[in-house]
């Protein structure tokens, strides 16, 4: 006897125009995989107790011949009439963990292809199929849509579960379907889930090549964990009659947030319910905090809100009803929001200490190799019998050229800030073990007023003597100069130059993205290379000796600044956590 819809075949349609992605079709038919293993699932072992294995098959090579097909083992259809008939009225929503609650979600294939088929068996039962398809909701009156009897299916690989197969998909859908997004959207979406032990969701693309989904591993992230869990909940609502909403929640609503270390994964935290992702928490409209940038979209925080079975999702399920549990479930959420901003901004401030140790790094690197390329001029100019010229003017050509080392027998040099920012370059703590030598380093470095031909190390084999400088960004209050009164930018201690963070200057030219992220601007670039020149050429003079005053000492300052801000021009606009 065929079976007939009891609900307007024009809403169907409709309906399944809400899923605008493609992908989030697919996790339908693996969700009602998964709710169809439940009886298997033991809740204090966290495991199945029969092995649930779950494929996604991806087939042909085009939107004519293409077809996916979701398989399970796990225990199958029980009532096909049902399924097909009695849509908005789904057995699941009354249990406790699964989480099909409308009945829509076995047609949301008409976003995407026109045919559906249902082959499914029951333990000791034979198979059935059922095939459905979009054109049979072409109709107008739902007595006019019917479904012919399932038939018996052989060779079902399984003692019991449900074979879906997909197929007839426009081209547009089709061209969107990427094994990599899909497993990204598996892994994502079932992510909580795919932590159960005895639990398999694979994925076969066209050349039969096997991906494995796996569940995300916070563990391998190196950061902070702000974790907790809530059993109670209350809201007050009204004016003159106020009207307070309690809720206590058996299952604790978990809330896990990881801060992490120098690493921008782009994954903000997420909503979980009943084990299944349903949307970023700063996408929900309902959930009015104040700091959905600062917070939930920041880059480095990470984790999810699971809710358990505290709320209802939409249809679609990329949100959730505004119901009494809903307001008071972000409610309190925005309750403890200071509290975790606060330990968001603790944890940030020890990875902006670690992403400074880096750019002092870079700058040390950019110092020695503009030192090395001043020294070789300097030493140049003395060697051939000409007088000493400290702006000579050369130094900018040199550097463009590649010839700091130019009738010496040197190499030339490439510059940019971008070589060598992985080598060795003394830890932002230590001077620099490689490169540039000041010149005139009277503490055992190569004088310039040795008569002796100067020998560069790199030829005669010796052991290079470490960088005359260390750079240093500090995070105290600057010192107060004692001749001006005023707080000092910069200052060298020993070989060590410190430059002030906290002074205004600096923080000045400084920018922040809304997520409170250091951001480099030309204008810092600009800053810290003129407050580096001012010391290094300060040591420069003192010890290669002071020349008579002249406008050509502060061409060649403001030479070495240009040079300098030049080589770190790659820095500009960039995160500081983008230098881990």
């Amino acid at each position: 006897m065929p079976i007939q819809l009891e609900i307007s075949p024009k809403i169907i349609p409709n309906i399944a125009s809400l899923y605008n992605d493609v992908n989030r079709i697919f996790m339908e038919y693996i969700d009602n995989s998964l709710d169809s293993a439940e009886e298997w699932f033991d809740e204090s072992q966290k495991s199945y107790k029969k092995s649930i294995e779950i494929t996604v098959a991806i087939k042909g090579n085009n939107y004519k011949n293409g077809e996916v097909i979701i398989s399970d083992n796990c225990l199958g259809v029980t009532n096909f009439t049902k399924i097909v008939k009695s849509i908005g009225n789904s057995d699941k929503k009354a249990q406790g963990f699964t989480n099909g609650q409308f009945g829509y979600g076995i047609y949301s294939f008409m976003a995407a292809c026109g045919k559906l088929e249902v082959i499914s068996k029951l333990k000791d039962k034979l198979a059935l199929y059922i095939p459905i398809e979009s054109e049979q909701f072409n109709q107008a009156r739902q007595e006019d849509v019917k479904f012919p009897d399932p038939k018996n299916s052989k060779n079902f690989p399984f003692k019991s579960g449900t074979i879906i197969k997909l197929s007839n998909f426009d081209r547009g859908s089709w061209k969107q379907i990427n094994k990599y997004e899909l497993k990204n959207e598996i892994e994502k979406h079932f992510e909580s889930l795919l932590r159960r032990k005895n639990l398999s969701i694979k994925l076969i693309d066209q050349e039969s090549t096997i991906q494995i989904c796996e569940s995300f591993d916070y563990n391998n992230l190196e950061g902070e964990v702000y974790e907790d869990y809530i059993t109670n909940f209350s809201l007050t609502k009204g004016g003159k009659y106020k009207n307070k909403i309690t809720i206590t929640q058996k299952n604790p609503v978990h809330i896990f947030l990881k801060i992490t270390k120098g690493t921008t994964i782009g994954k903000s935290p997420v909503f979980i319910s009943k084990g299944r992702r349903i949307c970023e928490i700063k996408d929900v409209k309902a959930f009015k905090s104040k700091h959905k940038n600062e917070l939930w979209g920041h880059p480095n925080v990470t984790g999810y809100v699971d809710v358990k079975d505290l709320l209802d999702p939409t249809i679609a399920r990329t949100d959730f009803k505004n119901t009494n549990e809903s307001r008071v479930l972000f409610n309190e959420l925005i309750n403890l929001e200071d509290l975790i901003l606060d330990f968001v901004k603790s944890a940030n401030k020890k990875s902006e200490e670690r992403h400074y140790r880096e750019l002092e790094n870079i700058l040390n690197l950019a110092l020695s190799k503009l030192a090395r390329v001043d020294s070789m001029n300097y030493r140049t100019d003395y060697i051939s019998g000409s007088e000493i010229n400290l702006a000579s003017g050369s130094l900018g050509k040199k550097m463009e050229d590649g010839e700091g080392g130019k009738d010496r027998g040197d190499e030339g040099m490439n510059t940019s800030i971008d070589e060598g920012i992985g080598e060795q370059i003394g830890g932002g703590s230590g001077v620099v073990d490689e490169e540039g030598e000041l010149p005139g380093d009277l503490e055992g470095g190569q004088n310039p007023f040795n008569k002796e031909k100067y020998q560069d190390s790199d030829h005669t084999g010796k052991e290079r003597k470490k960088s005359g400088f260390n750079i240093r960004i500090i995070n105290t209050e600057p010192d107060i100069d004692s001749e001006s009164n005023q707080p000092l930018r910069s200052k060298l201690v020993g070989d060590e130059i410190q430059i002030y963070k906290m002074h205004a200057d600096f923080q000045d030219r400084v920018k922040y993205t809304r997520q409170g992220e250091t951001k480099i601007t030309e204008r810092l670039i600009t800053y810290l290379a003129g407050e580096i020149t001012v010391h290094y050429k300060d040591r420069f003079y003192n010890r290669a000796g002071q020349p008579e005053y002249n406008k050509n000492m502060f061409v060649n300052l403001m030479d070495f600044v240009y040079q300098f801000e030049n080589s770190l021009s790659a820095l500009e606009g960039k995160n500081l956590s983008e230098f881990s």
